[in-house]
């Protein structure tokens, strides 16, 4: 059987390619690792006590933004001086440490409050 039309096998090949590379994006974004440290963040229940963003709450401290150094974050985490519980190695990895701390680093302050029109004096 022949082709009559040889574009077609070209057009199909850069389909597939640009399929590719839009798939490979998408799992790249997916695997940031400031995404997988809000998960991980997430998942380990840190924002039960430090909110979604770290803000702080009634039973956790405001650790974002601007967190302690990775150093320091991992030892409090290990061994922390008040309530909260340790987190072995065992529970929580260094590698999910380091991921938490990129996504606390990423979040930005908030806006200060006299550019917020809602709260400014009019």
């Amino acid at each position: 059987m022949q082709i009559k039309n040889r574009h077609i096998p070209i057009a199909v090949a850069v389909l597939t390619l640009v399929a590719g590379i839009r798939l490979g994006t998408a799992a790249t974004q997916e695997d940031q690792p400031t995404d997988r440290g809000k998960k991980d963040f997430v998942e380990m229940g840190c924002f039960q006590c430090h909110g979604y963003q770290g803000h702080g709450g009634r039973a956790g401290p405001r650790i974002a933004p601007k967190p302690l150094s990775l150093e320091a974050f991992t030892r409090l985490v290990r061994k922390p001086p008040n309530v909260m519980p340790a987190y072995s190695p065992k529970v929580i990895s260094d590698e999910q440490l380091k991921r938490i701390h990129e996504y606390l680093k990423s979040i930005p302050e908030p806006p200060e409050v006299s550019t917020l029109p809602i709260l400014s004096e009019e």
